[in-house]
């Protein structure tokens, strides 16, 4: 909808109907050629954005609400960060327990690597398991192994590496110690008491309602997305707006799941992100630790086949913004930007 017809239509409908968030988000799905997309934003503690745009499935012209399911990709990251803290806080484990203590049979070369390192990328393993297989469903365990033969790429704690083997690592701590499915701990210790219904493991053929396809282009042709049979624990869940709404009232509130200090561990600078001297980059565990026009920013995006997210928790102007999106092409991260600057301005 360009801006002359929302002109013309502005005697029907009510300005928050037609306010500079819908601008921007159309025009950028536009130029993105996004087909569906989830915002949810909220200020002050208030949800002041909640809503679809576009299409969960072109086939079936279903469109997408707060309710739609998407893959959120990395952003599951920080549910397997905050289930470690959690198993910490039961006594159950430390995060600077060495992983030959839950992989007696990994290489000596493993040695220096802690679960700490695992949960900022500062392990020095090869980002992905050798044995993944896209279309392959297989035991975490079996992945890991795989890459028991490889050479660390370089001294653990020396830099950051985004490494996805690192959480098939954390994954199956959480198995061995918790004494079930990963994705039951996180559903029960994490899940519930937030009051996430609507989240749920990226299990290809389960059926879930309300799950959004997910596209992507080949020239100028929208083409159904790669499926992703494997399920990775790197990027394990799929939810909704609504859901991740409720997350971030957890992490706005820090009275639930996690006492405050661990909390507050989880968003602390642990190694620079970036090798660019200008980047002010840093990661936590599970998040990047940011600065966006002299705005301090918390935040993780995801990447899978069809789909791409952002969440990005602007902690010094209490200001949350979540994007959930079904196309490969899309960059949520520069709509973040958009709507960051647009609220920043008001």
């Amino acid at each position: 909808m360009n801006k002359l017809l929302l002109f013309l239509l502005l005697p029907c409908l009510s300005f928050a109907q037609v306010d500079s968030t819908d601008i921007i988000v159309t025009q950028m799905m536009k130029k993105q050629k996004i087909v569906g997309l989830s915002l949810a934003i909220i200020k002050n503690g208030e949800t002041v954005t909640n809503k679809g745009y576009g299409l969960a499935n072109v086939e079936l012209n279903v469109p997408v609400n707060s309710e739609s399911v998407i893959r959120i990709s990395s952003i599951s990251k920080q549910f397997f960060t905050t289930a470690i803290m959690k198993l910490m806080e039961e006594g159950k484990l430390d995060i600077d327990d060495g992983v030959h203590k839950y992989f007696p049979d990994a290489p000596e070369t493993w040695r220096p690597i802690t679960i700490k390192n695992l949960m900022t990328h500062t392990s020095g393993l090869k980002r992905e398991p050798p044995a993944y297989d896209n279309f392959k469903i297989q035991p975490d365990l079996d992945l890991i192994k795989s890459a028991y033969n490889l050479p660390l790429d370089f001294k653990t704690g020396e830099k950051f590496q985004y490494c996805n083997t690192g959480y098939y690592m954390l994954a199956e701590i959480i198995k061995q110690v918790s004494g079930m499915p990963w994705q039951d701990y996180i559903h029960s210790a994490l899940f519930i008491p937030a009051g996430m219904g609507n989240s749920y493991l990226t299990d290809f053929y389960q059926i879930i309602p309300n799950r959004a396809n997910g596209y992507m282009h080949k020239k100028d042709t929208l083409v159904n997305a790669t499926a992703m049979v494997a399920i990775r624990p790197s990027g394990g869940f799929l939810s909704t707006s609504t859901d991740m709404i409720l997350w971030d009232k957890v992490l706005r509130d820090k009275n639930k799941i996690l006492k405050k200090e661990n909390w507050e561990l989880l968003w602390q600078p642990f190694i620079k992100a970036s090798g660019s001297l200008e980047s002010k980059a840093h990661y936590g565990f599970g998040w990047y630790i940011d600065e966006r026009n002299g705005h301090k920013v918390i935040w993780h995006g995801g990447a899978n086949a069809g789909f791409r997210s952002n969440y990005a928790r602007f902690v010094n102007d209490d200001l949350s913004i979540i994007i959930l999106t079904n196309t490969e092409e899309a960059n949520p991260g520069a709509i973040v930007g958009a709507l960051s600057a647009y609220y920043f301005r008001k």
